[in-house]
């Protein structure tokens, strides 16, 4: 995830997340996910059906010990497994490099207010999502966000 460096620092978050490059790794050729774009191969590999990646790395949008990233990681894995969901690995990885690479997973056919929780069990602000034909969103949990934000960014209530 870049982080530019502004005077604000959750604008300076949304940048990030949304040059941020999802990408999902299925058993064939990697699909790079981009917030505001449709994604016809990834719904074909998961069946047309409603998706979102999230991730246990670096809640908060912070640099996190490796260890606590790793517990999170399993969790997260562990909570899919247990409510019976498909996934695929996926990772977050930042273009110009200053941000390191985040393990993440593609969770398929989850309820959004499932989502939502899981994410803020994990201390995420945010998580991208979308449904099949539709646009990458991001999904912005909690936080102070700038008050105009691109119709694929959606502030998420409780």
């Amino acid at each position: 995830m870049t982080m530019p460096m502004h005077s604000d620092p959750q604008a300076d978050l949304l940048q990030a997340f949304l040059h941020t490059e999802y990408r999902v790794l299925p058993r064939t050729e990697a699909v790079v996910v981009v917030i505001g774009n449709r994604h016809p191969r990834l719904d074909e590999i998961i069946e047309q059906r409603n998706w979102a990646i999230l991730t246990g790395f670096n809640p908060g949008g912070r640099i996190d010990d490796p260890d606590a990233n790793d517990r999170r990681q399993q969790q997260l894995l562990a909570t899919i497994a247990d409510a019976g969901l498909d996934f695929l690995p996926a990772c977050n990885s930042d273009p110009a490099g200053h941000w390191p690479d985040e393990p993440s997973l593609l969770v398929i056919g989850a309820e959004p207010d499932w989502l939502k929780t899981l994410a803020r069990r994990l201390g995420q602000l945010a998580l991208v999502a979308g449904q099949s034909g539709g646009i990458a969103e991001l999904w912005l949990l909690d936080g102070e966000w700038p008050d105009s934000l691109p119709p694929y960014v959606r502030r998420m209530h409780r």
